[in-house]
């Protein structure tokens, strides 16, 4: 009985990334015989990559100047601080 589903089994090419790039479009992904899960996580890692949803969430309100440089300092004096935690 086995053997009758080994059968039944089709067999599915394995898609490259670059088979999915399209040229000229850098975030573009073309979906190579019906595997949309496969595009879709390329397109996903694509978008993480290049920062695109990042900045769309920092331009959502406008942050002084200011504010900008002490969270910055506020993060460095931060990772100063566990940095000198883990050398104790």
């Amino acid at each position: 009985m086995q053997d009758n589903n080994k059968d039944k089994r089709t067999f599915k090419p394995r898609v490259n990334k670059q088979d999915m790039e399209i040229p000229g479009c850098p975030k573009g992904v073309r979906v190579v015989n019906g595997n949309i899960d496969f595009a879709l996580k390329v397109f996903k890692r694509k978008m993480k990559d290049s920062e695109v949803l990042e900045e769309l969430k920092d331009r959502k309100e406008f942050i002084k100047p200011s504010a900008v440089k002490r969270r910055k300092m506020q993060l460095a004096v931060r990772a100063d601080w566990q940095r000198r935690q883990h050398e104790n």
